[in-house]
């Protein structure tokens, strides 16, 4: 599966930014926004509310009880998120049953041009578990700065609103059944040593 994901997402660009007629700002790479880590070590419950590519409204309280992956990125992303997003579902195959525990989740920061059928066919592609989220600005910032990340929109022409690509944080939050923040996986961090980390995660929670 990796070997053909990565055949479409280098050969393509790719589905999702083709199949909606989106630019495809190629000629530059999105920046890593590094998430704000002091603040991930905080105890509490990390609170959301979203919704999903139905329309349904989502909740933090919906996962209670689950671990969950928490990625932040948008479906035109030139590289970095195509890339984690296929690092994610082939840790996923790799999970076997322990994903009746884990909920991977794909929360759009760009949702003016992240429609939900697109978004929706966006996800599936990669894996039809993993859960894409979209929401207003004003519930996609709250959620955001729930889990520390950060995102900033580029325009190469100023005076041209209507191309851009988004820098943002390229970690992904793994965030523990009560909803606490337990580490990021740093962009790059292969698919085995992400799901070696979660299975070891996962099965001390069980004991």
């Amino acid at each position: 599966m990796l070997a053909r994901r990565s055949f479409l997402i280098l050969g393509g660009s790719f589905i999702g930014a083709a199949g909606a007629g989106l630019p495809v700002l190629a000629q530059r790479q999105d920046v890593d926004l590094e998430a704000d880590t002091a603040q991930d070590t905080a105890d509490v419950r990390r609170r959301f509310m979203m919704e999903d590519t139905y329309g349904n409204l989502v909740k933090d309280d919906d996962f209670q009880g689950k671990f969950m992956l928490i990625y932040f990125g948008y479906m035109s992303c030139p590289d970095v998120c195509p890339t984690t997003l296929a690092t994610l579902a082939d840790a996923m195959e790799q999970l076997g049953d322990l994903n009746e525990d884990l909920a991977v989740l794909f929360v759009t920061v760009d949702p003016d041009r992240d429609g939900p059928k697109d978004l929706h066919d966006y996800v599936q592609f990669f894996d039809k578990r993993i859960i894409a989220l979209r929401g207003p600005k004003a519930y996609t910032d709250h959620m955001v700065k729930a889990f520390n990340a950060r995102y900033e929109f580029y325009y190469p022409d100023p005076e041209d609103k209507s191309e851009y690509t988004v820098d943002h944080t390229a970690s992904v939050a793994f965030v523990g059944p009560y909803g606490n923040l337990i580490k990021r996986f740093p962009h790059g961090m292969s698919a085995d040593d992400i799901a070696k980390d979660i299975r070891e995660t996962m099965e001390a929670a069980r004991k």
